[in-house]
């Protein structure tokens, strides 16, 4: 314990030596200041991470939903096509147009499942062809025009007397959907719904 009543001490230099220590003791060594950066750079790190892999999960998971919503969209545009052909129809004889009429000539192609139908056509068309969706104008997820999206849809016609089995596959991973059930899967960034139309017969 510093005596201050000493002759031979100097009150003012005994003080100033005392702030001195006080201010030597509050200062951070180099490794304490390096050390807080790590932490510091670390926490940032991490909670970029976490940031950056939440946004990719949910960026699949909006994608999904709407390749659902597209492939569903493309089982019920064949749908379609056959409720129209069978309401045209005049007569309980009539039986034109057939109830699975204007599905092109997807009965002659070699590989049924790269057709494809637009919300604004009345048959399936251009089986074999491009199978990227488009933005057009309006909003709508189309082949013939507008900006080209990730996602891409064919569809399977599987005829089978007087049924035909429709499946819609939409993928999202940059290449075309494949053509079976089995390897259509959200890990491979692939969906697909299916349906059995019935041919309904003659008459309204």
């Amino acid at each position: 314990m510093l005596n201050l009543k000493n002759k031979n001490l100097n009150p003012a230099v005994t003080i100033d030596k005392l702030k001195n220590n006080l201010s030597q003791k509050r200062a951070f060594s180099i490794g304490e200041v390096m050390l807080s950066v790590f932490i510091l750079g670390v926490t940032m790190l991490t909670i970029l991470t976490l940031y950056s892999s939440g946004l990719r999960e949910f960026q699949d998971e909006r994608d999904s939903i709407i390749a659902s919503m597209l492939a569903q969209e493309g089982v019920e545009l064949a749908r379609n096509i056959r409720d129209n052909n069978w309401a045209q129809r005049d007569s309980i004889t009539d039986i034109s147009p057939a109830t699975f009429e204007n599905f092109n000539n997807w009965t002659t192609e070699t590989d049924s499942n790269d057709c494809r139908t637009d919300i604004s056509s009345g048959n399936v068309t251009s089986c074999g062809t491009s199978k990227v969706l488009n933005v057009d104008a309006n909003g709508y997820y189309v082949h013939s025009a507008g900006t080209a999206t990730k996602f891409r849809r064919t569809i399977d016609l599987d005829y089978n007397g007087d049924d035909l089995t429709v499946t819609s596959f939409v993928s999202w991973n940059g290449s075309n959907p494949p053509t079976s059930a089995s390897s259509c899967t959200v890990i491979a960034k692939c969906v697909f719904s299916q349906t059995t139309l019935t041919d309904w017969g003659t008459g309204t």
